[in-house]
């Protein structure tokens, strides 16, 4: 298999290698305490990933098509976390990381380190108070839409939270929140779609006696673009479109307003349902013109068919932002359906597939050339898994994607697929340490969601 340490690639524009190490070192010198829960997970793995920057179907760079290659993917990662209580079993310091490098033996260019640490301290002051503070970072490569960035580009987040639980009675609850998202990129290209969002929350949630809740409430928001110039902002920032010059409307900031309401139904042991619905009113702060109103909705099922066999569904309508000069937002709609099979102890099968169609708002000043305010995208996308179980601890593993875009015209149809397999090790002090921090959200999973407690 593929040592971990030729992956550690010397880029000096990555300064998360020494972060992380600081943090792994942090978290080894906190686990000596005989009640703390501590996991350290190692994965390599090799890949293969057809059309990795997403071309359409037909691309060209004006002399010739651009071919679709194939390229393979070498990956090493360690994942460590550790669970510390503090002054009792409920009040406790979870922190996790994850530091990864992945090697393009096509396209070195491609290259690059990935990962991230995070912070999250629960609390309990009393039966009547509780509640948590949050704080992370990470990078990872960006995510391609199609072929109009044929660069590497790394995209940076952070977030912060602070969330605090107030007992009324002992159905009812008052849960506000305080919460921080920020997002950057490397290349200039893309620094346009830097931003910093700060916002708070305020809702009340009932809590019946079988275990389902209802919580409704409000969220503000405000995003501020903190990279745009102000040449930007006065539609002097020109972009070639079909054989013209357009000067397309940007902004600076939007502040957001979310009615919203949570449910979650406990039907029976087998079955559960949940959804979040809320209305979004964005109003930007220079151009008014684009303004709008937003739905976000999703609604989760999950059946127990047996113990062996878990089943689940989405149904979404929700807003997304895109890195795009031409595009504004998108709203995607759309189904998904996975299912988990336990064959064995040891041997177990993921499947899933999507189907989704994403409207692409274009920003004002492009509308006038193409005639249409939005284009369509419609998705189909089947990924299958496996893993087995070797030896406690010792698991090999096959994960794999196969996607399908067709957007309203020809030109915009994009295929792109990724099959992977590899080995993980993982070390728990106690067991089942790994899926209580989560670690899953620092793996790149292709054909399943993360996983979700059984």
């Amino acid at each position: 298999m593929i040592a971990f340490n030729a992956l550690v690639y010397r880029q000096n524009k990555f300064r998360l290698k020494q972060g992380v190490a600081l943090f792994f070192g942090t978290l080894f010198s906190m686990s000596v305490h005989a009640t703390n829960e501590l996991v350290l997970q190692m994965e390599t793995s090799i890949s293969g990933s057809h059309n990795p920057f997403r071309y359409y179907d037909g691309q060209s760079d004006s002399t010739q098509v651009i071919p679709h290659h194939t390229d393979t993917v070498e990956g090493a990662d360690i994942r460590a976390g550790v669970i510390v209580p503090v002054l009792s079993d409920e009040t406790r310091l979870m922190l996790t990381g994850s530091l990864g490098g992945r090697r393009y033996i096509n396209d070195g260019t491609l290259n690059h380190l990935q990962g991230g640490a995070n912070a999250d301290f629960q609390w309990v002051a009393s039966k009547l108070l509780s509640g948590r503070i949050n704080a992370g970072a990470g990078q990872h490569l960006f995510n391609y839409i199609n072929g109009s960035l044929s660069q590497k580009d790394i995209e940076h987040d952070k977030n912060a939270g602070f969330d605090v639980n107030i007992k009324v009675t002992d159905s009812w609850w008052l849960m506000p929140k305080l919460f921080y998202n920020q997002l950057y990129y490397d290349l200039p290209v893309n620094k346009l779609y830097d931003y910093k969002q700060d916002g708070r929350q305020i809702g009340v949630r009932y809590m019946s006696p079988t275990g389902s809740s209802v919580e409704g409430g409000v969220r503000l928001s405000t995003t501020n673009y903190t990279d745009r110039s102000q040449d930007q902002i006065e539609k002097i920032y020109d972009i070639p479109y079909a054989n013209s010059v357009i000067k397309p409307e940007y902004d600076t900031q939007f502040k957001e307003t979310e009615l919203y309401l949570d449910g979650e139904w406990q039907y029976s042991v087998k079955t559960t349902t949940s959804a979040h619905v809320g209305v979004i009113r964005r109003r930007y702060s220079t151009y008014s013109n684009l303004d709008t109103n937003l739905s976000n909705a999703i609604v989760r099922g999950t059946y127990r068919y047996t113990p062996q066999l878990r089943l689940d569904a989405q149904m979404f309508d929700q807003p997304f932002p895109i890195v795009d000069p031409t595009i504004l937002y998108v709203v995607t709609k759309g189904v998904r359906l996975d299912a988990l099979w336990l064959y064995s102890d040891k041997l177990q099968f993921n499947a899933s597939a999507v189907m989704q169609n994403s409207s692409q708002v274009y920003i004002p000043g492009i509308v006038n050339l193409t005639g249409n305010a939005s284009q369509v995208a419609r998705m189909k996308r089947v990924g299958v898994g496996a893993s087995y179980q070797i030896d406690r601890g010792f698991r090999l593993f096959a994960d794999s994607y196969f996607e399908r875009n067709r957007g309203d015209v020809a030109t915009l149809n994009v295929n792109q697929s990724v099959v992977k397999i590899g080995f993980e090790y993982t070390y728990e002090n106690l067991p089942g340490s790994a899926a209580r921090m989560n670690l899953q959200r620092y793996q790149d999973y292709l054909s399943s969601s993360p996983a979700i407690a059984r």
